[in-house]
């Protein structure tokens, strides 16, 4: 019998029946951030400097936008999972959004979270999983888009 592992759900899958969740929900969730906050890491380098601006139609978010966007929500949920009581703000996302300030401010976004998930609350941990996932699916069709090969491909 062939057995799946879907790591980011702590699940082995063996068809037609599932094993046991994994007992340790936090290595879970530090696991599923590393591998999407990888990704979109890797997708911000990828993306050449002049193609920041990219956006398929003008009623969307820009590539440097969307990036910024996920570095402004990794500060609200991972604030929240360290017992900060912060309110949804999005200053990366409406300040300048080139390369080379949204991908520091991501850098810096991705520690503060690497923090969270060595010891915060995991509720809102998860939620920044699910979020980021969200938007790092956006990444990958803009970055077909723009004829290029998203990292987790």
């Amino acid at each position: 019998m062939r057995i799946a592992a879907f790591p980011l759900l702590g699940l082995l899958v063996a068809a037609p029946a599932l094993a046991q969740p994994s007992a340790d929900p936090a290595a879970i969730a530090k696991a599923g951030f590393a591998e999407v906050s990888g990704w979109i890491t890797k997708a911000a380098e990828a993306v050449p400097a002049d193609k920041w601006a990219y956006q398929p139609v003008a009623t969307v978010r820009t590539f440097g936008q969307m990036v910024a966007h996920v570095a402004d929500s990794y500060t609200f949920y991972c604030n929240r999972a360290a017992g900060n009581r912060v309110e949804w703000a999005d200053p990366i996302e409406k300040g300048a959004t080139d390369k080379a300030t949204v991908s520091a401010k991501l850098t810096q976004a991705t520690a503060l979270c690497n923090s969270a998930y060595a010891k915060g609350a995991l509720p809102p941990l998860f939620a920044n999983i699910n979020h980021s996932n969200l938007h790092y699916g956006n990444l990958i069709t803009y970055i077909r888009m723009m004829g290029l090969t998203p990292p987790s491909s």
